[in-house]
């Protein structure tokens, strides 16, 4: 499984797979970390890709990597290979399969939160760890798993599979967060947001093995439906 992260290295992509390195570990999967913008494997030869965060914009065709990524992507999908988007990458997912990726306009979510589920064996109602100034509205093929008041929170189209919150948080991959978001316009909003850098470090920690049995439940069914993994893969 390909894992691309975005204007970092590749040995940052590892930590911020977080979750899903350890349940891929965990049930024989190879992961290759990928950076947006750089030279990618063909599409084709892979069983599966997993998109992760970034600091830029979905919808903002002005990122120099962007439209590139969109293309790989859609290249992808005309192989037959499933992929997971996190975050933007759910974004992204959502874009390219026909949805809109789009500023959140108000309706951004910092921190733990609780969803509405329609697949409660596959998106737990959580928390769920949310960090997101952008959402996505999910393609009109596709099924809507979770949502809150503000958005859509997770859908799944034929393999693939996009949501809005970050499963795969773990501590490790937080302090990566601070680190690019300190003494940015990004930590400067803190404040108005109701949140701070401490708490969420804190809550973090508390819930991490919480939110790893979460997030492996949600790895599982994709890893299932993308043949990654045996029917009978359960939760540990």
């Amino acid at each position: 499984m390909l894992v691309i992260g975005h204007d970092v290295t590749p040995e940052t992509v590892l930590v911020q797979a977080g979750t899903l390195g350890s349940w891929a570990a965990e049930r024989g999967v190879r992961v290759a970390p990928g950076v947006a913008g750089t030279e990618l494997p063909d599409p084709a030869g892979l069983d599966a890709i997993t998109v992760l965060g970034s600091a830029e914009g979905a919808w903002d065709d002005t990122v120099p990597w962007l439209g590139d990524e969109m293309t790989y992507l859609q290249a992808a999908i005309d192989a037959d290979v499933p992929i997971l988007g996190i975050c933007f990458g759910g974004q992204l997912l959502a874009r390219v399969l026909g949805g809109t990726a789009h500023a959140a306009d108000g309706r951004h979510e910092n921190g733990w939160r609780t969803i509405s589920t329609a697949a409660p064996d596959v998106v737990v109602e959580g928390p769920w760890m949310e960090f997101h100034f952008d959402t996505f509205t999910a393609p009109e093929t596709s099924q809507v798993l979770a949502r809150t008041d503000r958005c859509d929170q997770a859908f799944r189209q034929e393999r693939h599979l996009g949501v809005q919150f970050h499963p795969e948080i773990t501590p490790a991959e937080f302090e990566t967060w601070v680190a690019r978001w300190t003494g940015t316009s990004i930590e400067a909003r803190f404040e108005s947001l109701g949140i701070s850098t401490e708490a969420l470090r804190a809550e973090t920690a508390e819930r991490a093995e919480a939110s790893r049995a979460a997030s492996w439940r949600l790895f599982d069914d994709f890893g299932r439906r993308a043949g990654l993994v045996r029917q009978e893969a359960g939760v540990a």
